[in-house]
Order: C-alpha cells, then structure tokens, then sequence
C-alpha cells in the first residue's frame, strides 16, 4: 500500500512540474508546503523527490531546496572543443573558478600515461558552471617538462587551446573511459550536493602527434547535468 502511494505521489509531482506556476524561478516549494499540499508525510515526499532526482527531473542544492532541473548539456569528450565554447554553442552560459594550482606527483596521472610515479605534474583544479550552476569538478594533471612556466597562464579558458597557441602541442590522441560514480566528499562539496550524489566520471589521458604523453584530466559530472553524444 505504501509503495503504491509513493508511485502515485511521484507522478502527481511530475503533474505539478508540468505547471508553469509550479516553481519560482526554478525552485520547487519547501517540503513542508509539498507534504500539506498532498497531503502526506514527509518521509514519503522525499521517497518520491528522490525518485524524480534519480531520472535528472529535479535536483537538490544544499541549504536552498530542490530545483527543477534544466536541460541537459550535450557533450562529446572526444572533441578539441573547450568548454566555454560548446555551452554557448548550446546556449548556454558557461563560468569557470579555478580553485587550486601547484605541482606535485600524481600516481593515477604516471600510471594512465605511462611515466614513472617520481613524474612532476602541474595540477590545475577548476569548478565549472553550466547557468550559475555548478556542474562539474575536474582536476587537469599536465607533465611538467612539456609546458614550462604554465602555472603563471590564466586557467578560466581552454586550457587545450592554451598548450596549442603558446607551446604548439597538438593533442592528437585520446584514451577516454567513463564511469558512473558516488561523488566524494570533495566533489560534492565543491558542486553543493550531499556526498554520495549521483555522478558521472570522466578520465582522459591525451598524448601529442608523436604519442608523448601530455596531459590526465579528472572530470566529476553532476548526473543530471549532461547527455554523453559521440558521432562515429
């Protein structure tokens, strides 16, 4: 009987979103007015938003309450296309904040490209936002011998385009694997979601025309932030 209520409660809200006074610019109204409205507790809501934020409908910021999810991003990780460049493509609005620079070993870095773990890499940690929301934490591991002096460059543009126009690097090769992930604390925090939030991984390790070893990238993808499309 209670698994029959939340099912029925889950698509009386995918009524209620269908309504365009349903949300305030996007917000849904707090749980509270959600349970009196339907008329049912709150353990029960929250079976049935967490549903609708299971198939990417809504989604739920920290300390603001649950939003209607806009549309996904169409993203292809095989292209040279920056970041900035593919969501205006799409209409979009795109924002960067570049959270840490250094230089240290990495081993998953070393072991993807094939160099030694003493390797040096200049590690840049970006927040990137899709809208004003925050979409995507990724760690960009780049070999330290390839690109000297990298670290005094702005990194709140394509980084790719920046090793083609000023070192002349060419990223010619990619191995890309992709994986459906529980974001961890970090991630979670730097993208306001409760860690444990669905995620999609990326790992992409580049090498040059002559098949050196370049650069290992770490992307953390909000689940619901993007659709995966590849032309072959």
């Amino acid at each position: 009987m209670n698994e029959a209520y939340y099912l029925r409660l889950t698509d009386r809200l995918r009524e209620l979103l269908r309504e365009p006074e349903a949300s305030e610019e996007g917000r849904l109204p707090a749980e509270r007015a959600l349970a009196e409205r339907f008329q049912t507790t709150r353990g029960t809501l929250r079976q049935a938003l967490a549903q609708l934020e299971a198939e990417g409908i809504i989604h739920r910021s920290n300390r603001r309450g649950w939003f209607v999810s806009p549309p996904r991003l169409v993203y292809d990780p095989t292209r040279d296309a920056g970041f900035n460049d593919y969501v205006r493509a799409q209409g979009r609005r795109p924002r960067t904040e570049v959270l840490k620079v250094e230089t240290r070993p990495h081993l998953p870095a070393a072991e993807a490209l094939e160099l030694p773990p003493p390797t040096l890499f200049y590690h840049i940690r970006r927040r990137r936002y899709v809208d004003d929301r925050a979409v995507l934490a990724e760690s960009l591991w780049v070999v330290s011998d390839r690109v000297p002096g990298l670290l005094q460059e702005r990194f709140d543009h394509s980084l790719w385009r920046l090793l083609r126009d000023r070192w002349h690097i060419d990223l010619a090769h990619r191995s890309i694997r992709m994986f459906s992930e529980a974001l961890g604390s970090c991630d979670a925090r730097e993208l306001g979601v409760m860690p444990g939030t669905a995620g999609l991984g990326v790992r992409r390790a580049i090498l040059d025309a002559e098949r050196r070893p370049v650069e290992f990238d770490e992307e953390h993808w909000l689940h619901d932030a993007l659709c995966i499309a590849v032309d072959i």
